[in-house]
């Protein structure tokens, strides 16, 4: 919204259950109301008394089951037109594309019984092609399909920024004593014999673990390297500004070094 327009005003549910209480309230106020699905499924209520001119929903496979409170909570908002967004209509019967259908168009797929005797056992069971024909032709009209080399113009730009940290003087030491060790045992090698690449695999292992924190090979070191410590930096500054964060390592063992100041800091994570 931001990016595309200058007057549109919104409006996102979120917090509290009182505070999401006042939101919806002021729900009128705003162009674009915006909610996630476990949130309107305990706020429904509150919205009795809105229709809204359009009701789009992302990712709609969350409802594909129209027995759960995510599809019977998104199926109670009142709405004059609706969209539904997804990448995997079907992921595993049909069943799933009637529940969309019954979000988007009551009815027009009948009830799920009927739906269930005229398409879904025909098709699944009975290879029925006159049922899929026809179930083709119901739904085309309505489901626009875009595909990857339609929409590679639109796609935002991969956003990387790479931050540096430098070694300390201990770490530096301690990274050149095992790279010039690492060397050394690499010379006697090679003119002693073939080298195994799985042996320089593990030499160059050994050097990025260093890179990460000393403590992951040497025991009498015990404070947190600069990496570790950059590391912490960005994490506080995500969670200040409210983000969540998907964090990666290849190493497991330093994932319990990150595990430890995360307590520290008081940091929740999984």
């Amino acid at each position: 919204i931001e990016k595309f327009s200058k007057t549109l005003t919104s409006i996102i549910i979120s917090g509290s259950s009182d505070e999401r209480k006042v939101q919806i309230r002021s729900c009128k106020d705003y162009d674009v109301v915006i909610t996630s699905y476990d949130y309107l499924k305990r706020d429904i209520e509150a919205y009795e008394d809105f229709t809204f001119q359009y009701q789009i929903i992302d990712e709609a496979q969350y409802i594909k089951n129209h027995t759960t409170k995510n599809a019977i909570a998104v199926k109670q908002l009142k709405g004059s037109y609706r969209f539904a967004l997804t990448g995997t209509p079907i992921e595993n019967s049909l069943s799933e594309l009637w529940s969309i259908f019954d979000f988007l168009m009551p009815g027009y797929l009948y009830n799920y019984h009927r739906f269930r005797e005229l398409f879904e056992r025909e098709i699944i069971k009975n290879g029925n092609e006159k049922a899929q024909t026809q179930l083709k032709r119901m739904v085309e009209p309505f489901i626009l399909r875009r595909i990857k080399k339609d929409v590679l113009q639109d796609l935002p730009d991969k956003m990387e920024q790479v931050y540096f940290q430098e070694f300390n003087a201990e770490e530096k030491k301690i990274y050149y004593a095992n790279l010039v060790s690492i060397n050394q045992d690499l010379q006697k090698k090679m003119q002693m014999e073939e080298v195994d690449k799985f042996q320089v695999l593990a030499m160059m292992t050994r050097l990025r673990e260093i890179c990460c924190d000393a403590r992951l090979l040497y025991e009498n070191v015990t404070l947190p390297s600069t990496k570790l410590r950059g590391c912490m930096d960005l994490l506080l500054n995500a969670r200040n500004s409210g983000r969540r964060v998907l964090l990666f390592s290849s190493f497991t063992s330093m994932l319990e070094l990150i595990e430890e100041q995360l307590r520290v800091e008081n940091i929740r994570y999984l």
